[in-house]
């Protein structure tokens, strides 16, 4: 699924962006007590998308297979519903959502509409086959395949330093 694989490079890199400018150095959400609800949201999305950027790329979704990869990106989109929703109340303190990080979202929004889009045009005729998982011999370029490979990593760890940072914030709660 090349064009699936190259709108989740652009996912991650201004994934990686929000993270970086508006969770970690904006906001520090890791050390802002209201923000664990958030940061639970932020933890089930590191697996949801190391899950989407290694095996997109690399796999064609046939039977059950396709229906399990529209199940994630279903689960993403109730990810997302419930961050946008929690997040007024998580940042209020912090002066609410910086303007550059609701554009942010925005455009992201947008790219995951353009995913499940390009997710079932270029993958949905794996429905009607018989249930399996194939590696793509001449999918997407190398380079591609690394960079998702190597953002899969990135976005677990975000996932799991968001869920150590809930876990210790719980900890620290009055």
């Amino acid at each position: 699924m090349p064009i699936s694989s190259w709108i989740l490079l652009a996912m991650g890199v201004l994934g990686a962006a929000d993270i970086l400018f508006f969770h970690k150095l904006a906001h520090n959400l890791h050390a802002h007590p209201p923000a664990r609800a958030e940061l639970i949201t932020h933890s089930l999305r590191g697996p949801t998308y190391a899950a989407l950027f290694a095996m997109v790329p690399n796999f064609e979704f046939h039977g059950a297979w396709f229906v399990a990869l529209m199940a994630v990106l279903a689960f993403d989109l109730a990810i997302s519903i419930a961050d946008f929703w929690i997040e007024p109340t998580s940042r209020r303190a912090l002066g609410g959502l910086p303007r550059g990080e609701y554009l942010l979202h925005v455009f992201l929004a947008m790219c995951f509409g353009a995913l499940v889009y390009a997710v079932v045009h270029e993958g949905g005729a794996g429905l009607g086959l018989p249930t399996g998982l194939h590696w793509i011999e001449s999918g997407p370029p190398f380079l591609l395949r690394s960079l998702l490979a190597v953002m899969a990593i990135g976005v677990l760890w975000s996932g799991l330093s968001d869920a150590l940072a809930v876990r210790r914030l719980a900890r620290a709660a009055p």
